[in-house]
């Protein structure tokens, strides 16, 4: 319901902008034509035609110089003929460059684009919002469409929005206020799969995070924190994961001098050229075909070309790393792999998709 309020509260908001910058200056116009032909039959007491008087409106508002086409005009006639040359000129030349004006700057163009895209994102589910379009924030972007994971990204400054639709081809960008709940709405809040709270200033991350929480109580929170001492707070906000960009930082200088290699490993599946190789998790749901086998059941490097590194129980709080052969897949457990999109594709619809079970049974019966 609060969904399709937002999207009606935006509409009118679509609505109003094309009322202001077209109709108005249109109905002002018409105003004034109507204005100077009732005019004209009201002053000639009816010796002339509505046509005639409509006639000699136009080119009066046109200032096309004609002459009088009214035969007989006398004192009156000709100085309500003069109100309505100032009066109008005025309004007509008001009103041609106000939508002169709309159509040059191309907002016609804009607020259509702008309403195409949020029909758009109205349509996804299970998507990230990325709150902010900063230096962080063209990060995450890119990640998220090198990983393949639909993204909206908010951001309030316009050259910032124009510099992420030129950057990310077909990318969803919202421009607004990320701490506003209307703004996040907009962006699809309530059917989203997580949220990435990366603004400058820790109080506006905080902001998005209570708002977030309180809109979507199940979506996943990560939030950005420059201040230490503010962790505890985003925590009990409501965020799940906070990252404070100067703790990794250090940590990552210091790994550079202890564990060069690891760094290097890490940074060229990160942001080496084959962006597609990503470490992964994969969650097996209830109705996954794999449930109840062990990893020496399942030859999982066969099917998908992947190896799985570490794996977390539902009940169990650390994850079991290198795990063994004989270690049984249950509802709930999370895999974690390397690989490209596309294997771990795979990889997800064996866990996720019953319609693979029938396959999947064979295949392990060769």
């Amino acid at each position: 319901m609060a969904s399709g309020q937002s999207r009606i509260l935006h509409t009118s908001e679509l609505t109003k902008a094309l009322l202001e910058r077209l109709v108005v200056p249109a109905l002002m116009i018409l105003f004034m034509f109507l204005f100077g032909t009732i005019g004209f039959l009201i002053v000639g007491g009816g010796k002339w035609s509505a046509f005639d008087c409509a006639y000699m409106t136009s080119i009066t508002l046109t200032t096309v110089g004609y002459g009088e086409v009214l035969e007989e005009m006398g004192t009156g006639s000709r100085l309500f003929a003069m109100v309505l040359m100032w009066s109008g000129m005025g309004v007509i030349l008001y009103a041609v460059s106000a939508i002169t004006g709309f159509v040059v700057e191309q907002n016609l163009s804009k607020l259509l684009r702008e309403r195409k895209m949020e029909k758009r994102v109205a349509a996804l589910r299970d998507h990230y919002i990325v709150c902010g379009a900063g230096k962080t924030g063209a990060n995450v972007t890119r990640e998220m469409i090198n990983s393949r994971r639909p993204c909206v990204v908010i951001e309030i400054k316009p050259e910032r929005v124009e510099w992420v639709r030129n950057q990310f081809d077909g990318v969803h960008v919202i421009l607004g206020d990320a701490t506003e709940e209307e703004v996040l709405k907009r962006a699809g809040i309530e059917k989203a799969a997580g949220v990435l709270a990366v603004l400058g200033e820790d109080s506006h991350n905080l902001l998005i995070t209570v708002q977030t929480r309180y809109v979507n109580p199940d979506i996943k929170i990560v939030a950005r924190c420059h201040e230490n001492n503010l962790t505890d707070k985003f925590y009990r906000a409501g965020a799940n994961y906070v990252v404070n960009p100067a703790h990794i930082g250090g940590m990552r200088m210091a790994s550079e001098m202890v564990r060069p290699h690891v760094v290097s490993f890490l940074d060229r599946m990160l942001r080496g050229k084959d962006t597609s190789v990503r470490v992964e998790e994969v969650s097996v749901c209830e109705a996954s075909p794999w449930v109840g086998y062990s990893l020496n059941d399942l030859r999982i490097h066969d099917k998908t070309g992947l190896m799985p590194i570490a794996i977390k129980h539902p009940e169990e709080d650390d994850f079991r790393y290198n795990p063994s052969q004989d270690d049984t897949l249950k509802p709930g457990s999370v895999v974690i792999v390397i690989g490209n999109a596309e294997q771990v594709s795979n990889l997800r619809g064996f866990c996720s998709d019953p319609g693979l079970a029938e396959e999947d049974e064979k295949f392990m019966d060769e």
